[in-house]
């Protein structure tokens, strides 16, 4: 329903403050299957996808450091939630690429599933008039004071607004206990990647990286 969706970010962003004039939301990456519907109901608003190297996204998610001995268990992946029932765009692709679901492993399965979101993100730009534009996850910080704010926002962005934006991305965001500093850590995944992680990368999610490059912002 459009309209619900209009009145819940009208609820979300009421604020008693005079000087809170912006509003902005941190969708979580499963939303960008609803990016259409975002559409619709806000069509003249700007948007950013953040997309990251394929082998390092997926390393988020598979690290095999960080999952421990499975002993034949379903990883707790976020991206491997839908491996019982799998959606019909994660079962196209499949199909795309001679696949049977059945046959996936855990890496394929993660690298379809994000293959799909990247896909989501994909069709909303190329309707979206210049409003949704892919900004690569390297560099995130600097890109967003120079160029997502100011050029695709059209907000003026101070010396202040700079400081207090770096101070913030000091902190790791996804931290759910204490505050926790936040650590570069794209080449520790690349080199603690896996040949599985590689191939499943190489693909299912190397030609959308390839296409939302077209659409980044440098």
């Amino acid at each position: 329903n459009i309209q619900l969706l209009r009145d819940v970010v009208y609820l979300m962003g009421r604020t008693s403050s005079a000087e809170e004039n912006q509003l902005f939301f941190k969708v979580s990456s499963v939303g960008s299957k609803r990016i259409h519907f975002m559409q619709k109901a806000f069509p003249t608003v700007p948007w950013i996808f953040v997309y990251r190297d394929p082998v390092q996204t997926m390393m988020s998610h598979l690290d095999p450091s960080k999952l421990g001995n499975l002993r034949g268990k379903t990883p707790q992946a976020v991206c491997l939630r839908g491996k019982s029932h799998p959606p019909k765009d994660l079962i196209r692709l499949a199909m795309d690429h001679d696949v049977s679901l059945d046959e996936l492993s855990y890496e394929e399965f993660c690298a379809a599933h994000l293959a799909t979101l990247c896909e989501s993100a994909l069709k909303g730009m190329k309707k979206s008039n210049g409003k949704g534009v892919a900004v690569e996850y390297d560099g995130l910080v600097e890109k967003l004071i120079q160029t997502v704010i100011p050029q695709h926002f059209g907000l003026d962005v101070d010396d202040a607004a700079r400081e207090r934006i770096r101070n913030v991305a000091k902190t790791y965001s996804k931290s759910k206990t204490e505050n926790r500093d936040w650590v570069e850590d794209s080449k520790t995944k690349d080199v603690g990647s896996t040949p599985k992680i590689r191939k499943a990368s190489d693909t299912f999610l190397d030609e959308s990286y390839k296409e939302l490059g077209k659409f980044s912002i440098k």
